[in-house]
Order: structure tokens, then sequence, then C-alpha cells
């Protein structure tokens, strides 16, 4: 081959070759350019919401604390006209308590019942299945107690201990009261032929519901969903 024909197809390569590195290198730097661009808007967007939330924290922050006031507000109201509607209803009655949960409510309903005259004799946990039944049930008969009344907290599954202790006060004519909390999905309605049974107990209603119906010897289920009633009557037989 004439040695200026290869001259010429070498210098051809070169020209492609160099052609095509420098159509790469732009290829890859217009990209690179592009990427960073996409990367500048994506952190743009994310400090964008980054700032709302936290507007709406605040705002959140802010609307927690007013709730929390009312709350406390409406608490402190209702502790100052509760005795007014309640006084005496319940005088010198005596109370046996029952809970299956923390102290809390159950500070909350003797709270309730001392308002209303009644006297908080003793206080339990619902039986559980490691416990004899027999003994305790033994145990509450033993107490002696003349018209006493049985105020139970419920916010769980019934099992079959306490439900045989239930039974078992039955048998011994105490009055029984069953409280749920307004979140509750157990059932207690077959319970209300018999007992008083409230399930709204963690609220104003609930409270008001529990003295009523024990004071005028009301049975049936009260509250909301397919209750007898939101409160007992106080004329109720």
């Amino acid at each position: 081959m004439h040695i200026g024909f290869r001259y010429h197809v070498a210098t051809l390569v070169a020209v492609f070759f160099s052609l095509f590195l420098g159509i790469l290198v732009g290829s890859i730097i217009f990209q690179d350019d592009l990427l960073v661009k996409e990367q500048n808007s994506i952190i743009n967007e994310l400090e964008s919401k980054f700032a709302q939330l936290q507007n709406k924290t605040k705002e959140l922050q802010a609307d927690l604390r007013q709730a929390e006031l009312k709350e406390a507000l409406l608490n402190e109201g209702w502790a100052l006209i509760r005795g007014a509607l309640i006084a005496g209803m319940l005088s010198d009655r005596q109370i046996v308590l029952f809970t299956n949960t923390d102290s809390t409510s159950a500070k909350r309903l003797a709270t309730v019942l001392n308002d209303a005259g009644a006297k908080i004799h003793a206080a339990y946990r619902w039986p559980s299945e490691a416990d004899d039944v027999e003994t305790f049930a033994a145990e509450l008969a033993a107490l002696n107690l003349e018209n006493p009344i049985a105020v139970a907290w419920v916010d769980q599954e019934f099992q079959g201990e306490a439900k045989q202790v239930l039974d078992y006060m039955k048998t011994l004519k105490w009055q029984v009261c069953i409280l749920q909390p307004f979140t509750s999905g157990t059932n207690l309605a077959d319970y209300g032929q018999d007992a008083l049974v409230i399930n709204i107990g963690d609220t104003y209603l609930g409270e008001l519901a529990m003295v009523w119906g024990l004071s005028a010897g009301a049975t049936g289920v009260y509250g909301r969903g397919s209750a007898t009633a939101l409160l007992p009557a106080l004329d109720a037989e």
C-alpha cells in the first residue's frame, strides 16, 4: 500500500477516534451536569418538605398543648360540678373494687364513688388462670358485707375465672356494676340481665351512669352502640 494512502487512512482513523472520544467525553460531562441539576432539585425539594414538616410539627405541638389545657380545664370543671350531681346517692354503701389493669382506673373510680358517699371496703384484681377461684370466692364470702356493691373495671377479655367469680357474686346477691372503656371491643351484653354494664366507663357520662344506675338498682347495658340507653333513669326500679 502506498505510504501516502496509509498515512491518510491513519489520519482519518485518528480523526474519527478523536471525534468519538470527544462525543463520549462531552456526553459524560453533559450527563453529569444533568445529574447534578437533578440532585440539586431533589435536595431543594426535600429541604422544602422538611421545612413544611417542621412548621406542621410546631402547629401540632401548639394544638396538643391547647388540647391538654382544655382537657385539664374540663377535668377541673367536672370535678367541681360532679359532687352536685351525685352527692349522697350511694351514702354508706360498701364497695368492693375489681380491676384487671393498673391502679389509675381504680383510683378514679374510687374518687367518684367516694364523692357519691360510698365506702371502699376492699380492692382486688380479677382472678387469672393461675388463681384458685374457690379460694377467691371464699374470701369474698368472708367479707360478710351488707348489701355490697361490686364495681368491676374490665378493659380486656373476660377470662373464665372472672366469669365464675361474677356468677358467684350473683348467688351472694351482690349488686354488680361492670365498666368498660369507650374503646373496648368486648361485648358484655349477656351480663346486662343481672348487672349494670357501662361501656363508656372512662367518660364523664360513664361516671354518671355508674352512680345513677347503682343508686336506682338498674341493670342493663348503658352507653354507646346497642346499649339500652345512654344513662340509666334515676327513677328506675
